[in-house]
């Protein structure tokens, strides 16, 4: 070959690896976009972008901070040139605008006007009803009309978004008789700190929320803690669970609760996260039966962590208490906490124990039931062999449609509805396309060893154990795979013959996760979950794909 061959060759070859890699991730953006909305919190969806937004590297709150999604974009009306010479005179001029009414604002919003990312938030939101062709004005008059139509409200409106801080509200108590006690006003809980760089400031003002801020730094100390005592008339024996209402600060660090009364500490053996920039609730249960039951779990467990020096009658001690996390383990901890909430709040791991169960039984019947009737089919020779066949091959015409009812009938005589037996009993007859596709793959074998086998005084069983099977393992692995995906992502056959929930497979569970998180408005639990159900599948794909291949190929040839 010449020089000039070899080169064309190569060039072929580079063009041929990256269409196949520009293919590839083709065919994994949809992938790689339901992993990303996985990672991501509600308020992070809209607008859709690829990137996934970390955490803030928080030391010290509160803060002032917005978020990418929050930020402003060009106008598709407004041409590039003007964006850049108009918007950061407009963002100056709402900084001036702001500290000329300061006044008008609670203290302690002072300090705080001047920050850019105020002027920010302010400028998207006029930004929305700003009238056409003000771009193309001159500066001064464009932004004259941004300061001017600057209001108190806006500017509360905006500071709320942009305020990054951790409060505490009011905590509320239920007991096992579904009895619920009320703390007294958020504004009134005495708080005290008994650990760590933090203060308390009272905040009735400002906000339409009232509740108390903790001021905290984590420049020497890693965590600190604060401390209430509350009045409690229901029995410390009859109560089932507390729930605090909190202001997270999107720091995405740990809150850490403790519960104190009759000489007994019970302590949270899970965290809470500080993981969004609103009021959010957090309710924390003593361990109990509940926590191993198939109901939704919306509260965190409290278990004994031994005696406590606390025994004030009628009253109860809560302590709270803020961990601080290095950065990577607060990137992990952000990525992870959808899968974390979804395998908490409702029964993951049992409806992918149900679904492992069922594929490996389906794997095995289909393995030995399909096997042993391709071997007669193909090995042996009985009387109608060959009309056996073509009515097993006419069956592969019959939609499972027709068939529903009445196998459905059959099973609830057996007594086997809302039992796992209808969905895995029937692959230990085999599937007439792993029977035909296996007795193509067998009668490629040569007779010789069969011949060479019955001359050594083997038996038909002998024969198809020793040496049929051995031959036969890509076709099998093939059957395997196939059986796999089929009953991983089989959503029919447990829709019809399962309403108890504890007998889910993933498939079914997932379905019903979808409709309690959209009326909770949880989309990004449902991408979460949708993961969980999607990457074993990508898993088995990659892990056999040699034999995959292998199976289909030899299958292909010789059938």
């Amino acid at each position: 070959m010449t020089k000039k061959g070899r080169i064309k060759r190569k060039l072929r070859g580079v063009v041929l690896h990256i269409a196949l890699v520009a293919g590839s991730l083709l065919f994994a953006a949809p992938f790689l976009w339901l992993i990303g909305t996985s990672a991501k919190t509600a308020d992070e969806l809209f607008p859709p972008r690829w990137k996934v937004p970390g955490p803030d590297k928080v030391l010290q709150s509160p803060y002032i901070a917005l978020r990418e999604n929050e930020r402003a974009e060009r106008p598709y009306k407004v041409a590039p040139e003007d964006w850049e010479r108009l918007a950061p005179v407009i963002k100056k001029a709402i900084t001036a605008q702001l500290r000329s009414i300061q006044m008008q604002f609670p203290a302690f919003y002072i300090i705080h006007l001047g920050h850019p990312d105020l002027a920010e938030g302010i400028f998207v939101r006029l930004l929305r009803r700003a009238p056409d062709g003000l771009f193309s004005k001159p500066e001064t008059e464009c932004a004259e009309w941004f300061a001017e139509n600057i209001t108190n409200d806006l500017v509360k409106e905006v500071f709320d978004q942009a305020y990054r801080r951790l409060a505490m509200g009011d905590i509320s108590f239920f007991g096992t008789d579904m009895s619920m006690e009320q703390s007294p006003p958020p504004i009134n809980i005495e708080w005290k700190v008994i650990s760590g760089q933090v203060t308390i400031v009272p905040r009735d003002k400002g906000f339409k929320r009232a509740g108390q801020e903790l001021h905290y730094n984590f420049f020497t100390k890693d965590r600190f803690a604060v401390q209430t005592v509350l009045p409690l008339t229901m029995p410390f024996s009859n109560l089932k669970r507390f729930r605090l209402s909190n202001h997270a600060d999107r720091s995405w660090y740990t809150l850490w609760a403790a519960i104190e009364a009759g000489g007994k500490r019970f302590q949270a053996i899970e965290p809470a996260y500080l993981s969004n920039n609103r009021w959010q609730e957090s309710t924390w249960q003593f361990a109990s039966e509940d926590d191993r039951g198939v109901m939704m779990k919306t509260w965190l467990i409290l278990k004994e962590a031994g005696a406590s020096d606390f025994n004030e009658p009628g009253k109860v001690r809560i302590t709270i208490e803020c961990r601080r996390t290095p950065y990577w383990k607060t990137t992990l901890g952000k990525a992870w906490f959808n899968y974390r909430e979804v395998m908490r709040m409702v029964p993951v791991w049992r409806y992918i124990k149900n679904s492992f169960w069922l594929v490996g039984l389906n794997i095995l019947g289909q393995i030995l039931g399909a096997s042993m009737v391709a071997f007669a089919f193909a090995r042996l020779r009985w009387p109608g062999r060959e009309f056996c066949f073509v009515i097993l091959l006419a069956t592969l015409m019959i939609p499972p449609q027709v068939t529903l009812v009445p196998v459905f009938l059959i099973f609830k005589q057996l007594g086997w509805y809302n039992t796992l037996k209808p969905l895995w009993v029937p692959a230990f007859f085999g599937s007439a396309f792993f029977i035909f596709l296996l007795r193509q793959f067998m009668r490629s074998i040569p007779t010789d060893l069969e011949d060479s086998a019955k001359i050594d005084g083997c038996s038909y069983w002998g024969i198809y154990y020793r040496i049929i099977l051995p031959l036969i393992k890509p076709a099998l692995a093939t059957i395997a795979i196939f059986t796999f995906m089929n009953v991983w992502n089989d959503f029919m056959g447990p829709l019809v013959f399962i309403t108890k929930q504890e007998l889910y497979p993933l498939s079914l569970g997932l379905f019903s996760l979808h409709a309690m998180f959209i009326l909770m408005a949880r989309h990004e639990l449902m991408m979460a979950a949708s993961v969980l159900m999607t990457v074993p599948v990508i898993v088995l794909f990659f892990a056999a794909q040699r034999q995959f291949i292998q199976g289909i190929t030899l299958t292909g040839l010789k059938g």
